[in-house]
């Protein structure tokens, strides 16, 4: 059976340079997970592709919203969508851009 998956993780100050550095794959080597296959990379896209920087963009949001921060604030919410192997093999290389078209709905809804 295939299933959903999202994953939510409130990200502080300190980690944002090294998770976009993660994210964007901007790293030619991932000592820390071997499991990461810089050959798939090209298939990685964004649902909402960032303008700027993760830095830029916090900032930029919060500036917008007229917020104080205090240093440990939590900055953003870092959120994976994904689902199982099983998931991905029954379906067309078409059809992801739904799946995840539909998972971001699901959670502007929610």
């Amino acid at each position: 059976m295939a299933y959903a998956i999202m994953r939510f993780a409130k990200r502080k100050g300190g980690q944002i340079t090294s998770l976009e550095s993660h994210n964007e794959r901007k790293k030619k080597q991932y000592k820390s997970n071997p499991d990461i296959d810089l050959d798939k990379t090209e298939f990685n896209y964004h649902i909402i592709k960032p303008v700027h920087s993760y830095h830029a963009e916090i900032k930029k949001r919060i500036a917008s919203a007229g917020c104080k921060r205090r240093k440990d604030s939590v900055l953003m919410v870092e959120t994976l969508i994904t689902a199982s192997p099983e998931f991905f093999e029954s379906i067309s290389v078409n059809e992801y851009t739904e799946y995840f078209d539909r998972a971001l709905q699901f959670i502007k809804d929610e």
